[in-house]
């Protein structure tokens, strides 16, 4: 998650491209407005109480799961480490092409570095027929500087991945179309610039005239304590939001309500999981830290779909951020709800 911001915004400094007003304004406009009731609400019930027992398939999942963000944060990948980098790459290009899918490679240059994002898409029947309307799921694979990037991001990275094997496994509604993406360069010195994937992704398929209906961006989703006050936020938001970090969010601006509370509301009727749901102005800090922000800058609506990072994570962008503190058993369940979530919203 594009962060060397979120230090900056926790310990007080006043720079970062005018961002120390703007969180504050945001909060005022939202309590002075009276518009908490309408950017928290979300539709349906978060599942409260134990887990169940994970199903044979769900234990499946958990494990090929560690295996993806096993070699995909062996080590630090970014443009700074470009031969880790392209090996991050080619390992998921390999296991998504050895699912049966024909990767789309989207080559860019980055400070001297030819980089990647990596695409592949399923199709209902009859969608090559016209112009289906298309949802794009995605996360970003390369890490931060300084860290190996297990959390952040090779578990949105593995939940990618095994989003496409599930995918091809049973027919998607007539019509509809999803693009599963891998971006790169989402971290700094990219974050929200020409030069991050996600962005140069979007600015695409608004050219082309796509017909987007939706964005997902999974980001950090692995980590989970039943630890009270685990869990921290934002003010105002503080006073609205359990304490404790066990849950999965659904996190947009306020343009992307609609979709936010559609996805919400799918993830709670199929997955025995917690879930929160958050559309606020992206002037809260963390509502856009993502590849949705990209998607967001060209006018399509977009998510978040994370454990609320650095909010929760204490290996946040360091170097202990390692495959052995993503939770891969709850990891498993939140892909699973996903998986609802995206074929509900393919169908619309």
């Amino acid at each position: 998650m594009g962060a060397r911001i979120v230090r900056r915004v926790f310990s007080g400094l006043s720079r970062m491209r005018g961002m120390v007003m703007a969180p504050l304004l945001g909060a005022a406009a939202l309590a002075g407005g009276g518009l908490l009731g309408l950017v928290t609400t979300m539709p349906g019930e978060s599942w409260r109480g134990p887990l169940p027992a994970l199903s044979e398939e769900e234990n499946g999942l958990a494990q090929r799961l560690r295996a993806h963000v096993e070699q995909i944060a062996a080590r630090e990948h970014n443009t700074a480490h470009p031969g880790a980098l392209e090996d991050a790459a080619r390992y998921i290009e390999t296991t998504l092409a050895s699912l049966g899918y024909t990767v789309k490679q989207q080559m860019f240059s980055a400070d001297g570095n030819r980089v990647r994002n990596l695409e592949v898409s399923v199709r209902g029947p009859g969608a090559e027929n016209g112009k289906p309307g298309v949802l794009v799921v995605g996360a970003h694979y390369d890490s931060a500087r300084g860290t190996p990037g297990a959390n952040d991001n090779a578990s949105g990275s593995a939940a990618v991945i095994e989003l496409a094997r599930a995918l091809r496994q049973e027919a998607l509604p007539p019509g509809s179309e999803i693009r599963l993406v891998l971006f790169v360069n989402e971290e700094q010195p990219y974050f929200k610039s020409p030069q991050m994937g996600s962005f140069l992704h979007a600015r695409d398929l608004y050219r082309h005239g796509e017909n987007v209906i939706g964005m997902l961006s999974l980001e950090t989703i692995g980590y989970y304590s039943d630890e009270k006050n685990s869990q921290h936020y934002p003010a105002p938001l503080n006073r609205l939001y359990p304490d404790t970090g066990n849950f999965i969010g659904f996190v947009g601006d306020t343009g992307s309500r609609d979709l936010v509370q559609q996805a919400i509301a799918s993830f709670r009727r199929h997955a025995k999981f917690p879930s929160e749901g958050l559309a606020a102005p992206a002037s809260i800090p963390g509502i856009d830290w993502s590849d949705h922000w990209a998607y967001r800058q060209h006018g399509f609506p977009a998510l978040m779909i994370t454990d609320t990072a650095p909010y929760r994570y204490p290996h946040y962008h360091s170097k202990h951020d390692t495959p052995d503190k993503v939770d891969y058993e709850r990891l498993a369940r939140v892909v699973a709800g996903v998986e609802k979530v995206v074929r509900d919203l393919a169908a619309r």
